[in-house]
């Protein structure tokens, strides 16, 4: 019942943490083994989805530790010129975006999500992923650009449909 109540809340989580469904139903898994075998550790005075998410988002780095030796992606591209990121931001569905994201490789992606969305800072995020701040900083930056040139594309692309 905790699984099907909770599943596309988590399903969410992992999806933004992972590159494909299967990863993300991969780690959400994961995360509801250690769901029920922590279940006792639970506060009931703490909001039960907090405590969740901490959960698939630690399984999802936890994935990633394992799984790291199997990412060989480092390309150093930068930035173009400044995009008009706003208004570009308007006509991309939310799905684009998530599929955008799911796009950057794993270290990118991992702390991207770390620090965009969950909001840990560069010192948290490289003792969680036992890097240097710096490669923390360098994967955000890294992370944002790619995502920046990706929604710059689309935006090309959206303009040339328009155009025909």
């Amino acid at each position: 019942m905790l699984y099907k109540k909770f599943y596309g809340f988590s399903m969410g989580v992992c999806l933004r943490y992972s590159d494909s469904r299967e990863e993300a139903a991969e780690i959400l898994n994961d995360g509801f083994m250690k769901v029920f075998t922590n279940i006792n550790t639970y506060q009931p005075d703490k909001a039960f989805k907090g405590w969740l998410r901490k959960i698939m988002v630690h399984t999802a780095i936890d994935h990633y530790r394992k799984n790291s030796k199997h990412y060989h992606s480092l390309d150093l591209v930068y930035a173009e010129a400044e995009l008009g990121v706003e208004d570009v931001l308007d006509t991309i569905s939310a799905e684009e975006i998530l599929a955008m994201v799911q796009q950057l490789s794993p270290a990118y992606r991992l702390v991207f999500n770390l620090h965009v969305i969950e909001g840990f800072s560069h010192p948290e995020i490289a003792e969680k992923l036992q890097i240097s701040e710096g490669a923390s900083k360098s994967n955000l930056f890294k992370a944002r650009m790619k995502l920046q040139k990706m929604i710059a594309h689309s935006d090309r692309e959206n303009r040339t449909s328009y155009a025909r």
